[in-house]
């Protein structure tokens, strides 16, 4: 059995093994260069990242800063992990080439990228749940350093996902006698309905003019899931090659089309390589992303480093794509992560070297093979130690050549064969290894979606609706579905879907409803029968939702999930036999169902069994070591200081509170309820704790104290989600008239799709900013004035918040009144000057109200730090500029307009976005202007390109006013 190792002082050092070969993990405090990140978002998010906030604040000044560093290494490797920044792998380092295989970044500089802000480039970053950059990507995370029995050492890193309420974990492992290391994901669906699914590993590393894609494949896809050539394009590009991308913007690639299971890179010059490697049916998805070659890309090379130079990412997920909807409208769909369901896969991460060339990798490291005449020329570059005949075999299977090979790890070897005369080698062999030559591993999976199938068909609808709902975005999935329905009301699919919305939205009666509608088609319908026993679970109708599951457990798809909810319902009655039952026949279909094996393990601390629970307990570890659950029920059969001390150190991540209120629904929802009290009694006090401790107390006098207690309790930063709060919050208004939880009611509802039943939450006099900013966004159908003295009540609770300031000068804009909006933005723009998001703003508004020479001052003295894909600046920048040009040319200052147009050609770097490669710039209206401006000079205009310029263009001035000015018109979207 594993024995975990709680690292508890700054710097300590385990060895293991012999003294030849031994694995070394250190933990301590590392000083890099850091550009931190800032101003967290007190105001609630919208749905798509709710209950996680933003941070706005970033910084173009690097100061010294300490971070927590996990090192684990051996002979061959060393791998870096950063646990206070997402447990991300930070980089890995070939110690016999003395070459970093992953990229290094020197110095840690965090940029707007990620879903929440914050994100620093290479290494190795897991993402789980849902697209984009994971919410934990620059934050801390739980981890734990473990020993193995093999005298390998592993460090888990894990945190809960609150967008999906799933659970991540992350073994990197380091063996003794290996040169490659390993990540281990195992991910949970420890919630009853279905979630989004999507998981990618992304792995920096260094661009390079020889930089060369090891990437087998006919094809690749894009984000939007349309197919391309691969690896030549249709403009005989080589795209497998870094430098024959030097066009267009930057680039992914999502790689297919063929039966491999690794991917890696080359840099042909240093003959050093390095290789990703899995089973295929692991990660079907095999990545390149890059950035623009041209000052485009080049301008995030000084955004996210210093001197580490240009970096690539390689990167591996279990889709084909990194899908966003659009994909939908191809084969290339969303799929969900089943309830109750858990998934586990294993990924190598090695170096290579001196084989000049490579044919192909496996787990014994990547090789090369030659063929000259009848000889067969071999090398390879073993990631472990080899000691075994490398046999050659024709096409009938038989031997015909071998040879005996010694090689160490990462220290290229080659070997030539004789082949016999007149025989072919069809496979070779090599330490339990088959390696086939030539062979064809094109794929012919449909790439292109049938002609014939109709999006706006019932069915079409449905599956847009679906995927809308596997991506997180819920009211367009509630448009979808009820798109279809109104098509065919009928539509089994589509009814049952709608179940599942309506149960997001916690209107279960509505999803009764539907479920039931769906079961009088079909009795048999095992998604159908699920959501109907889940939704009379709700109801408190128990026989009715034993029934729904008993009915659904027929289907192997859900047979899982249905017994798990029924050991769930036996174990809230009492019934402890039914939900031992229950939980064991769960354990058959999932047999690391974590959700079950937590109810055996409680069942067997009821029962007393101690076989029982030691087994469950070794079961959970196996897949988590950091399940906090093991060590909380430790200190409750011994409620000692240390032991309350080893529950509660491992919960190192950015939100515990949440870590521990997860936990404590847990108990409550299995009608454990003074599990959950001792369980919130001991862990950091919160209001939403504190509202649980109340529940959890009714009926007594304690409940009125923790009420007391939570009405003086902040409301910063917390943002409740859970359907299980709400039925918290809404016992506390039935007990007392609290402004605090109908404001938590509020937002849970609001997210949950439920905005009009948000607004009737929210009319009492209150001392806290953000419940105004709430107030004007929930109250659709008031008064804009009503929603700007909202707002207004929100500024003099807190003068100082500049994102208050900005929704106020937009809803003033709303109203026509520009003037005030930009003596808001103004005033906020002078007392920080360094907030480029308010001065972009007020540049816009500027620019509306023609104010155009006030603009071009603000503008140059901005220092943009922009998030990906940001265009806005420039744009601004740009119409600016165009129309002083124009307002010259009117007022025949012809030498102040010519300037101005050249100016417009500028790409100014402060303004956060680089130049792109000429053909992807669109000059018209520089080259209109200028031909205006030469034709009233008297000049000659030859030099001036005509393409794509009409005569009218250069008649009818008012019209190129009104397309100038249209320039802006369109507003930057975020990726994620």
């Amino acid at each position: 059995m594993k024995r975990i190792g709680i690292v508890l002082i700054l710097f300590f050092q385990f060895t293991y093994g012999s003294a030849q070969e031994k694995v070394i993990s250190r933990e301590y405090e590392k000083e890099y260069i850091t550009y931190p990140f800032s101003d967290p978002n007190p105001i609630p998010s919208q749905e798509k990242l709710y209950p996680y906030f933003r941070f706005d604040g970033f910084t173009s000044e690097g100061k010294a800063k300490k971070w927590k560093v996990v090192d684990l290494e051996n002979d061959f490797i060393k791998v870096q992990i950063m646990p206070e920044i997402g447990g991300k792998v930070w980089t890995a380092y070939d110690k016999v080439h003395k070459k970093y295989f992953l990229y290094n970044n020197e110095v840690v500089k965090f940029r707007d990228i990620a879903m929440r802000g914050p994100w620093v480039s290479g290494g190795i970053e897991a993402n789980y749940g849902t697209i984009g950059h994971t919410p934990n990507s620059a934050t801390p995370v739980d981890y734990v350093l473990v020993q193995n029995e093999d005298e390998s050492q592993s460090c888990f890193i894990s945190t809960l996902d609150l967008l999906t309420r799933t659970r991540w974990v992350l073994e990197i492992k380091l063996e003794a006698d290996k040169a490659y290391f390993t990540t281990r994901s195992f991910w949970f669906n420890a919630t009853g309905i279905e979630q989004p699914y999507y998981t990618w590993m992304n792995a920096g590393i260094p661009a390079g003019e020889d930089l060369q894609f090891l990437y087998p494949g006919t094809h690749f896809i894009g984000h939007d899931g349309q197919a391309h050539d691969w690896p030549i394009d249709q403009e005989g590009r080589n795209l497998s090659y870094y430098n024959e991308n030097n066009f267009e913007g930057s680039k992914s690639y999502h790689v297919l089309g063929a039966s491999s299971k690794y991917f890696g890179a080359l840099w042909s010059k240093e003959d050093f390589g390095m290789i990703h490697y899995s089973d295929r049916e692991a990660k079907l998805g095999k990545k390149i992303f890059l950035w623009a070659q041209s000052a485009q890309g080049q301008l995030w090379e000084e955004l996210l480093t210093d001197h580490s130079g240009q970096y690539v990412e390689i990167q591996s997920g279990r889709l084909f794509n990194q899908n966003v909807f659009s994909s939908s409208s191809t084969p290339f769909k969303q799929i969900g992560f089943a309830p109750y369901s858990s998934e586990s896969w294993t990924e190598y991460w090695f170096p290579f070297g001196d084989l000049n060339g490579f044919s192909e990798a496996n787990l014994l490291g990547a090789y090369s093979i030659q063929l000259r005449d009848d000889e067969l020329l071999f090398a390879i570059s073993p990631v472990k130690y080899l000691n075994d005949s490398l046999r050659l075999y024709n096409n009938e299977g038989q031997s015909i050549a071998s040879t005996f090979m010694s090689a160490e790890p990462l220290k290229a070897a080659r070997f030539s064969v004789n082949i016999p005369k007149g025989e072919t080698v069809s496979y070779m062999t090599l330490d339990g290894h088959r390696m086939p030559m030539n062979k064809d591993e094109s794929l012919k999976r449909p790439l292109q979606r049938l002609q014939d199938y109709e999006e706006n068909s019932a069915y079409g609808l449905y599956m847009q609706g679906r995927d809308h709902y596997r991506l997180r975005q819920y009211a367009l999935a509630n448009d979808k579905v009820k798109a279809s329905l109104s098509i065919d009301d009928a539509f089994l699919p589509a009814l049952v879907e709608m179940a599942k919305i309506k149960y997001h939205q916690l209107n279960f009666d509505s999803a009764l409803w539907f479920s039931k509608r769906a079961l009088s088609i079909d009795t048999y319908d095992p998604e159908a029968n699920y959501y109907y026993g889940l939704s009379s679970k709700k109801l408190s109708q128990f026989y009715d939702a034993k029934d729904g599951f008993e009915v659904a457990s027929l289907s192997p798809h859900y047979r899982n999930a249905a017994n798990t909810e029924l050991s769930k319902l036996y174990l809230s009655e009492g019934d402890w036999t039914m939900a031992l039952q229950k939980a064991q026949v769960a354990m058959k279909d999932n047999a690391t169902n974590i959700e079950a094996l937590r109810i055996l393990y409680l069942l067997a601390r009821i029962d007393g069994n101690a076989s029982l629970m030691k087994q469950s307990a070794h079961l959970i570890l196996a897949s988590n070591p950091l399940d906090h659950f093991v060590r909380f029920e430790k200190y409750l059969q011994d409620p000692s200081e240390e032991n309350k001390e080893a529950f509660l150190s491992l919960i190192r991540n950015e939100l515990p509170e949440e870590t521990i209120l997860e936990l404590a629904i847990w108990y409550a929802n299995g009608n454990r309820l003074e599990e959950s009290r001792q369980l919130l009694s001991i862990a950091p006090r919160t209001i939403m704790g504190t509202y649980w401790l109340a529940w959890l107390n009714k009926g007594t006098p304690a409940a009125t104290q923790y009420l007391k207690e939570a009405d003086k309790a902040s409301l910063a930063f917390v943002f409740p989600f859970r359907e299980e709060s709400a039925q918290v919050l809404h016992w506390v208004r039935s007990t007392q008239d609290s402004w605090k939880a109908k404001y938590l009611l509020a937002l849970i509802n609001d997210f949950r799709g439920n905005r009009a039943m948000a607004a009737t939450l929210l009319n009492d006099e209150v001392d806290y900013a953000p419940y105004y900013i709430v107030k004007a966004r929930v109250q659709e159908e008031a008064p804009l004035e009503e929603k700007i003295n909202s707002v207004r009540d929100a500024i003099s609770l807190q003068p100082s918040e500049w994102r208050y300031q900005r929704i106020l000068a937009s809803l003033l804009a709303q109203g026509g009144e520009d003037k005030k909006a930009a003596d808001v933005l103004l005033e906020t723009y002078n007392a920080d000057t360094t907030n480029y998001m308010v001065g972009l703003d007020l540049v816009k508004l500027l620019m509306r109200s023609s104010q155009y020479e006030l603009a071009e001052r603000v503008l140059s003295g901005l220092t943009v730090l922009p998030f990906e894909g940001a265009t806005d600046a420039r744009v601004y920048y740009r119409q600016t500029k165009l129309m002083l040009a124009f307002r010259a040319l009117e007022n025949n200052e012809l030498q102040q307009a010519q300037d101005k147009v050249e100016e417009a050609r500028q790409w100014p770097r402060n303004l956060g976005v680089g130049k792109p490669y000429p053909e992807l710039i669109d000059d018209r209206l520089e080259r209109v202007l200028s031909i205006m401006i030469f034709s009233e000079l008297g000049e000659s205009v030859d030099s001036i390109s005509l393409e794509g310029i009409e005569p009218e263009d250069l008649s009818d001035r008012s019209a190129l006013e009104k397309e100038i000015e249209a320039l802006s018109s369109e507003e930057d979207q975020r990726m994620f």
